[in-house]
């Protein structure tokens, strides 16, 4: 079968083919349209896919067209810069609300840390001022315990390393621990020991004869 008509692209296509539809050649594979051989009045998907440079080229081209369906196609491609224009400024703005969103998260963790530093520093200046600076005994100096582990730390540490008068005061005082500022009541609570429980003679079943 001849050959015998051009498509909008410039390639000689069969008469069955029609002539205004993208490139179906190896060049484009029917994805792509070049500006040059746009219709008058752009379809949707083409109006989607096309560039911005490539919609101000065409929309220069209409406008030396007096027809009525250049008119058509001059509004077309405005109604489609105007979706772009308002697609863009909903994605700063989403942006914007993403950015002043984190700088809020960050100044509020900021300020309940600093809250949370500044607790923490009251009650160490008051066990301080009650135990005069004592609180590890000096066993636990030998062990290399810190004042900071009396004052956050475990409460194993706390019983068996603190002094008479650090567990006097955080008897009546909470401990600043992560606990506390979880909202928990870090008051040292001695808990009585468990009676350790005697071991029973291992005996064999073997009798001797």
């Amino acid at each position: 079968m001849a050959y015998s008509r051009r498509d909008r692209i410039g390639h000689f296509v069969r008469k069955q083919q029609q002539t205004r539809r993208p490139c179906t050649h190896a060049c484009c594979r029917g994805y792509r349209e070049h500006p040059a051989n746009y219709p008058v009045i752009l379809p949707d998907r083409t109006l989607r896919r096309a560039r911005d440079e490539e919609l101000q080229q065409h929309f220069t081209r209409l406008s030396d067209d007096p027809s009525g369906k250049a008119r058509i196609g001059e509004a077309r491609i405005l109604y489609e810069m105007e979706r772009r224009d308002r697609a863009e400024q909903q994605r700063a703005d989403r942006a914007g609300q993403r950015a002043r969103a984190r700088r809020s998260q960050q100044a509020a963790r900021s300020a309940g840390r600093m809250e949370r530093e500044a607790e923490a520093q009251r009650i160490r200046l008051q066990a301080e001022a009650a135990t005069r600076g004592y609180l590890v005994t000096p066993q636990g100096r030998a062990r290399g315990i810190a004042d900071e582990e009396i004052l956050t730390g475990r409460e194993a540490v706390f019983w068996r390393y603190a002094t008479e008068e650090a567990k006097d005061f955080f008897t009546r005082n909470p401990r600043p621990t992560a606990a506390y500022f979880r909202g928990r009541d870090t008051r040292a609570v001695e808990r009585a020991t468990e009676p350790r429980r005697r071991r029973r003679p291992v005996t064999s079943s073997r009798t001797r004869p």
